[in-house]
């Protein structure tokens, strides 16, 4: 184990160069000596690129031609980096001068720990809790502790599903062996599906609750209401094809037809040609995802009662 193994922080951003001196210069205030860091540009049309280029000459810029989704880019940059740690990192944060070392110093006590999870709060002040890892609410994927207020709740170091991709560190050894992120996914879900592979395959997560990253919650993709519902409604129902043990998909099958069955009635009222397209695009690639549950689930290695410990809460009802 190297004493202060080299971390890359992944700072993804589109059109937001309002954020980036805020954000990257925190990154450049760590305590932590081993970092290097990598900006990577999805196609900006603002300036961003030549902001980050004159006063962040250290970072390296990757400057994608056009927006390739949360997942591509950081895949891009996953792929490109040195670091034994990877760290993704919205562009609408800050993080704490102490955050990379503190998120080092509880996972290296890990060794089965695949990822570790910052604490995530608000802006405001007294600040709110954003994110302390993947949560479950209504049989959905949420933001663990998300509007509670940051008075010791969350202070311990514990075991969690998995961190939220905003700003979560990983080890790279297993982003390049379990795949990275899901490109199709694009964004939304991305995050939960890697954790629930990295899960199956016998990795673990825990959450580091000294390490402080600050959120404007929803900055990135503010304004664009239909993108976000689109990507969640399609990529929920492609998590449960791919990542749901067989036992548990076959019984679970009627709830997944009666939850597709409301989806329609729902929304069908509200705009029914976008939602119609959306519907089409999940279907047509349903082959795709069952050719990926294959291989994930051929490398499962967690039993039943694992299982059901993490992922009972996001099975249909």
């Amino acid at each position: 184990m190297k004493a202060c193994p080299l971390v890359s922080v992944l700072v993804l951003n589109w059109n937001k160069e309002e954020y980036l001196h805020r954000c990257l210069s925190s990154v450049f205030r760590q305590n932590y000596q081993n970092i290097e860091v990598i900006f990577i540009d999805n196609g900006s049309e603002d300036g961003s690129v030549a902001l980050v280029r004159t006063s962040y000459p250290q970072a390296h810029i990757i400057a994608l031609e056009y927006n390739m989704g949360f997942s591509a880019a950081n895949n891009i940059g996953i792929a490109r980096a040195s670091g034994d740690y990877i760290m993704t990192l919205n562009n609408d944060t800050e993080l704490d001068e102490c955050c990379v070392s503190a998120l080092i110093e509880v996972i290296v006590q890990f060794p089965k720990a695949w990822s570790c999870s910052p604490k995530i709060v608000s802006f405001e002040n007294p600040p709110v809790i954003v994110n302390v890892g993947i949560g479950v609410q209504d049989r959905w994927p949420t933001d663990r502790g998300h509007g509670e207020p940051d008075d010791g709740r969350y202070d311990q170091v514990e075991e969690i599903l998995g961190p939220n991709g905003g700003a979560g560190l990983y080890r790279k050894a297993v982003l390049d062996k379990i795949g990275g992120y899901d490109e199709d996914f694009v964004a939304y879900f991305e995050d939960v599906d890697l954790a629930w592979r990295a899960r199956l395959t016998g990795w673990t997560s825990v959450y580091a609750p000294k390490a402080i990253c600050r959120h404007a919650f929803g900055g990135t993709n503010k304004g664009r209401p239909f993108f976000i519902e689109y990507h969640i409604f399609r990529n929920i129902i492609w998590l449960y094809i791919k990542d749901i043990p067989d036992t548990y998909l076959w019984k679970k099958l009627p709830s997944l037809l009666k939850q597709e069955i409301v989806f329609w009635k729902s929304h069908l009222r509200r705009g029914g040609a976008k939602w119609l397209k959306m519907k089409i695009d999940t279907y047509r690639k349903i082959p795709r995802m069952l050719m990926k549950r294959r291989h994930i689930q051929r490398n499962r290695h967690i039993d039943d009662e694992e299982f059901e410990r993490w992922f009972h809460g996001l099975l249909p009802r």
